[in-house]
């Protein structure tokens, strides 16, 4: 369970209202420099302490209600193609419990405000969109927008989330996708070998994999 202090916030006051929320009291999580807000959304959801770093980048809005509303009830679009697609972007932005929230959302990520209508996002996309293929942001630490964003192949993706992994060996530099693909030694097992046991591009490169026999 987390253990909260108090802790005087020089830009936000008691009774101060952003957005949904109505702040309750300022806090910080003892022994870290996480600091947070006790929040009363006006959905009338139980308060909920919401990190004053999303308060302030405009992130947090609400308790998640405006999430949940704007993927359940937006035009009946339940059914679309790209409605998935559509939850799982809002979700990664602006859902602090989703497990890649701290990759999108925690980092800034967020989705342009054409976009925050599903009419809008399935106008842009949908004509190029295939099934089986991934929205993609060309720029990393850009938002997803129609200027920064394209469908891409899971393999495509892969190499956009790790393309800072590169590994230089006999003069060739490739991402450690490649060098997997180039190998035959798996993903997972070359990312152990280099960022987990320190070894070197070569003994990583060069020592074959180990695998399991089955009877």
């Amino acid at each position: 369970m987390k253990r909260f202090i108090d802790w005087k916030s020089a830009t936000y006051k008691v009774g101060e209202k952003i957005h949904r929320l109505t702040i309750l009291k300022t806090c910080k999580l003892i022994n870290t420099y996480r600091y947070f807000a006790l929040c009363q959304c006006e959905c009338g959801s139980p308060p909920k302490y919401i990190r004053i770093d999303g308060i302030i980048s405009g992130h947090a809005t609400s308790c998640g209600c405006y999430h949940k509303e704007a993927i359940t009830t937006q035009h009946g679009k339940w059914g679309h193609p790209l409605f998935g697609v559509y939850r799982g972007m809002l979700s990664r932005c602006y859902n602090p419990s989703d497990k890649r929230f701290e990759c999108y959302g925690g980092r800034g990520i967020s989705v342009c405000e054409r976009w925050l209508n599903i009419l809008n996002f399935i106008e842009d996309m949908y004509p190029t969109f295939q099934k089986g293929l991934t929205i993609e942001r060309t720029n990393n630490d850009g938002n997803y927008s129609p200027e920064n964003c394209r469908w891409a192949t899971h393999k495509e993706q892969n190499r956009n989330y790790r393309r800072n992994i590169n590994i230089t060996h006999n003069g060739k530099t490739l991402c450690l996708v490649e060098w997997s693909e180039e190998t035959g030694i798996p993903y997972s097992c070359l990312w152990d070998r280099i960022r987990v046991r320190g070894w070197s591009a070569e003994k990583a490169l060069n020592t074959p994999s180990i695998k399991t026999k089955h009877p």
